[in-house]
């Protein structure tokens, strides 16, 4: 990817968030002025967990893919927005599946990118099957976490994000699990050169084309 290619892509990640933090600002003031604290703790709840990635980036030194960081504001505007603000989860009853599959599949590449920066700063030679049970187990972490998150909001902001209790939370799992074992696979396949995904090799570069000093030699 050359200069003007990246130039395009940060752009268009820097109006996605400008956009949907906006968003969150106007519901933010809409809810303050309506005295509705619920949706005003909910859309400030939001607003801290969009600033998530960055956070990281700063505090580990090292840079996402800008697409990582849209798919993740699409995800968190698709499952928290229109999820549960917008009442997808009841009008759509595969909407809850989809997100979780999404889950699945986001957060086995975050782990592969974590395993880069671990290889790169340490120097630290890790096998293939290494890295896949690495991403695996950080995608089955993240989508634990989420579940309690759920359980969390529902106790707190009176929402109904585990909308059949423990059956839905269970199904929540089991969807991510699959979801990452795949992924997973495919990445140990990928790393093993047995198989050429594209999607993995054009992840890898641009990784390493914003994070050039994690490569020096």
């Amino acid at each position: 990817m050359n200069r003007a290619e990246m130039d395009r892509v940060d752009k268009f990640a820097f109006w996605v968030s400008t956009i949907f933090r906006l968003m969150l600002i106007i519901g933010c003031i809409v809810a303050t002025f309506t005295g509705n604290w619920m949706h005003l703790g909910f859309f400030i709840y939001v607003l801290i967990v969009t600033f998530l990635p960055s956070i990281i980036e700063k505090t580990y030194r090292f840079e996402f893919p800008n697409e990582f960081e849209v798919l993740i504001m699409l995800y968190i505007y698709a499952s928290l927005m229109l999820g549960e603000y917008g009442e997808y989860f009841e009008i759509f009853w595969w909407w809850d599946l989809f997100l979780h599959t999404s889950l699945g599949i986001i957060f086995p590449a975050l782990g592969f990118i974590l395993v880069y920066v671990l290889n790169s700063e340490h120097q630290v030679n890790l096998s293939p099957f290494f890295i896949a049970l690495f991403s695996f187990s950080i995608a089955v972490s993240f989508g634990t976490i989420w579940e309690i998150f759920e359980y969390v909001m529902d106790v707190v902001f009176g929402l109904n994000m585990q909308t059949s209790g423990l059956v839905d939370t269970m199904w929540d799992l089991i969807v991510e699990t699959l979801s990452a074992l795949l992924m997973s696979t495919l990445g140990y396949l990928y790393l093993k050169k047995d198989i050429h995904i594209r999607l993995f090799e054009k992840a890898e570069r641009k990784f390493i084309e914003r994070n050039p000093r994690l490569f020096k030699k």
